[in-house]
C-alpha cells in the first residue's frame, strides 16, 4: 500500500517516544524502554551483537509468540471447560492467525513506530504483526505474565476475541455441499473494498442462481464470505 511507503525511509538513528507509545498502546508505564525499542527494531535495521545474533526483534518475537499462545489457550481453557482439545486448538488458531495480528498491530500504531531500513522495498503487513508479538514478549519481560495477560486479553476482546471463537461453523462449506447436492450455482461478488487505518474492509454478497441470499463484511474476503454464507444459511435453513 502506497500510504505505508513513508515509513520506509526513516533514519536508522530515529529515537521515537517509546514511553508515550507504550502508554497509549497498552495503558502502562514502560519499566525498561530498551526492551520496547528492541521489539520495534526490524532485522533490516539491526546490528550484530554476537555471531548469529542481532539486536533485532526476532528473539522477542519468538518469546511473544509463545506468551500469546499461552494467554489465549489459558483464556479458552477456563472459559470453555467442556470443549475438547481439538476444538480448543481450532478456536485458538482463529484468534492468533497472522491476518488478525497484522490488523491489531496497525490499530495500535505499531507501523508508525517501527525502526526499519528497507530501502525502497515495500513493508509487508507481517512485519507489523511480528512486531506486535515482539512487543508482547517485551511486555512479558518488563511486567510479567499476569499484567501481560490482562493487557493482551483486553486488546483481543476489543478486536472480537469472543465473536471469533464462537463462529465455529463453516457456513461456506455447508452451502457448497448443499448447492452441489441440489445442483444450484453458488457465487460471491465483492461489493466494496477499502482501507482504513491500515486495515482492509470488504463487503461481499452471496448469490445462489444469480439471486442474492446474503451479505457480509470483514477485514478479509474470507471473513466477509463466511458472514455472507452464514446469513444465507439462516435464510435457507430457517425452521
Amino acid at each position: 500500500m502506497s500510504w505505508k511507503l513513508f515509513s520506509l525511509f526513516r533514519s536508522k538513528n530515529q529515537n521515537p517516544n517509546i514511553k508515550a507509545f507504550v502508554k497509549n498502546a497498552f495503558g502502562i508505564s514502560a519499566g525498561s524502554t530498551s526492551l520496547y525499542e528492541q521489539a520495534l527494531r526490524h532485522s533490516s535495521a539491526a546490528q550484530k551483537i554476537k555471531p548469529g545474533v542481532k539486536n533485532s526483534n526476532e528473539r522477542l518475537e519468538f518469546l511473544g509468540d509463545a506468551v500469546l499462545d499461552a494467554i489465549v489457550a489459558h483464556y479458552l481453557y477456563n472459559k470453555y471447560p467442556t470443549i475438547a482439545e481439538g476444538e480448543l486448538t481450532k478456536m485458538k488458531s482463529k484468534v492468533v492467525r497472522r491476518e488478525n495480528l497484522n490488523m491489531i498491530g496497525y490499530t495500535l500504531g505499531i507501523d508508525e513506530m517501527l525502526h526499519l531500513n528497507l530501502g525502497r522495498q515495500e513493508m509487508h503487513d507481517s512485519i507489523v504483526g511480528n512486531a506486535l508479538e515482539a512487543l508482547i514478549g517485551a511486555l512479558y519481560m518488563d511486567k510479567g505474565y499476569v499484567t501481560t495477560r490482562d493487557i493482551i486479553l483486553k486488546i483481543l476482546k476489543k478486536h472480537g476475541l469472543d465473536s471469533r471463537v464462537h463462529d465455529d461453523i463453516d457456513y461456506k462449506s455447508k452451502l457448497h455441499e448443499w448447492s452441489q447436492k441440489y445442483k444450484r450455482t453458488l457465487s460471491f461478488k465483492v461489493l466494496s473494498h477499502r482501507n482504513e487505518g491500515g486495515a482492509s474492509h470488504y463487503e461481499i454478497a452471496l448469490y445462489i442462481d444469480e439471486k442474492e441470499y446474503g451479505k457480509g463484511t470483514g477485514g478479509s474476503k474470507k471473513v466477509a464470505e463466511q458472514k455472507a454464507a452464514k446469513q444465507a444459511c439462516e435464510s435457507l435453513f430457517k425452521s
